[in-house]
């Protein structure tokens, strides 16, 4: 179960590191991030804050989940 809550924690991590690299690969010489259009905006904003907030909540549940595990032996 304790590799369960850790692999669990490593997805959490990759998908916030998926959301937060590609906001940095959209922006320009200046720091500001560029999209084709306002629709793509505001679905990547959406998008990208949706999953980062999942990431952080998929993180945690498996923290929890492997500290419980450890230290419930």
């Amino acid at each position: 179960m304790t590799i369960f809550g850790i692999l669990l924690f490593a997805g959490g991590y990759f998908l916030r590191y998926t959301m937060n690299r590609r906001a940095f690969n959209r922006r320009n010489a200046a720091g500001v991030e560029e999209f084709s259009s306002f629709e793509a905006a505001t679905g990547n904003k959406v998008m990208e804050g949706a999953g980062r907030i999942i990431g952080a909540i998929v993180m945690v549940v498996g923290a929890l989940i492997a500290v419980t595990h450890y230290f419930g032996k």
